[in-house]
């Protein structure tokens, strides 16, 4: 079987068991890209229609004291115990949740409750049906599924390792503790919120030399760009940055379009010049301000990134343990 994932740096390209992982992106749908991650291979029709048919019973384990993604996996013993569940339900059930507790969150903190969990809906199209309250369009649905989809496993990150190093100790819920405990880290899943952040303080495309010169010089790092493996621009962000400029173009957001790729240019010119470095924009350049025309506060996207991380972090763990 081929590996979960892998980055060849030759090719600058993601696979997720073989299979491109920018091509999954565009042309399949979160539960199928699961089913690929943990078994190995697409799965049929039948196969799909199982998994999603679990997936939607898994929904209604979700009860409203269970408000966040550590209590999640605090109450998944419980869960497993009470529901008769092995191994991999449990954690088809972490996965199913991730996004349900992260709707209910987003509403809570606008004083508002989330929508109940539509059967008709799959996993992408369910969390925009709950935060918003109105059926998602057709192209939403197909976007928010393609990011979910790019962002589902890498083979070098360090919610992974911190993953990997619980295993070794034999618990699988303090090994998703680990990994949810490193995945907020703001160099890593939290660098996209970062960027959002540096694109608001710039405004204008015209501010981000000098902007840039002076965030090198205090010695502040440019989030979204470098990548320990690509050795040009990350795949994935290829496909978001397509994706921010259909969504903004000739819309009140059009701006940030042109100032994340100013950010990349002028970025990658003073990391040259002052550090000898050659940078591409990675994932995270695009992640948050392409959530953010969802209507996503950037403070969400470390969460969003834990939705699609979390499909990664069930594969790793079984087969993981079906190895020892």
């Amino acid at each position: 079987m081929k590996p979960i994932s892998r980055i060849d740096p030759t090719t600058n390209q993601l696979y997720f068991r073989g299979i491109s992982a920018t091509e999954l992106a565009c042309s399949s749908d979160f539960e199928s890209v699961l089913y690929l991650l943990v078994h190995g291979i697409l799965p049929t029709t039948q196969q799909r229609e199982q998994l999603v048919s679990q997936m939607k019973e898994f929904r209604g384990f979700y009860k409203k004291d269970i408000q966040s993604l550590n209590a999640v996996v605090k109450n998944l013993d419980t869960l497993r115990d009470k529901h008769g569940l092995d191994l991999f339900e449990t954690l088809l059930t972490f996965v199913t949740m991730c996004p349900i507790v992260i709707a209910n969150q987003l509403a809570k903190s606008q004083d508002r409750e989330a929508e109940n969990a539509q059967d008709e809906l799959g996993h992408a199209a369910n969390f925009l049906w709950m935060v918003r309250g109105i059926m998602p369009m057709k192209i939403d649905v197909i976007d928010f599924q393609t990011s979910l989809i790019l962002h589902m496993d890498d083979p070098d990150n360090p919610s992974l390792t911190a993953l990997q190093q619980k295993l070794d100790d034999g618990d699988v819920s303090d090994s998703l503790l680990a990994a949810l405990s490193e995945h907020i880290g703001p160099l890593h899943h939290g660098a996209g919120t970062q960027a959002m952040i540096m694109f608001e303080d710039i405004q204008e495309p015209d501010n981000v030399r000098e902007y840039l010169r002076n965030r090198l010089k205090s010695g502040q790092k440019i989030f979204g760009l470098g990548h320990r493996i690509y050795r040009g621009i990350d795949p994935r962000a290829v496909v978001l940055r397509e994706m921010l400029e259909r969504r903004t173009m000739k819309t009140c957001d059009e701006w940030l379009l042109h100032v994340s790729d100013a950010v990349a240019r002028e970025g990658s010119v003073l990391l040259s010049e002052q550090k000898g470095i050659d940078s591409f924009p990675n994932i995270d350049l695009y992640n948050a301000v392409v959530y953010f025309t969802f209507g996503f506060p950037p403070k969400l996207n470390t969460s969003l990134f834990a939705v699609s991380r979390a499909a990664g972090w069930m594969a790793h763990i079984l087969e993981y343990l079906k190895s020892q």
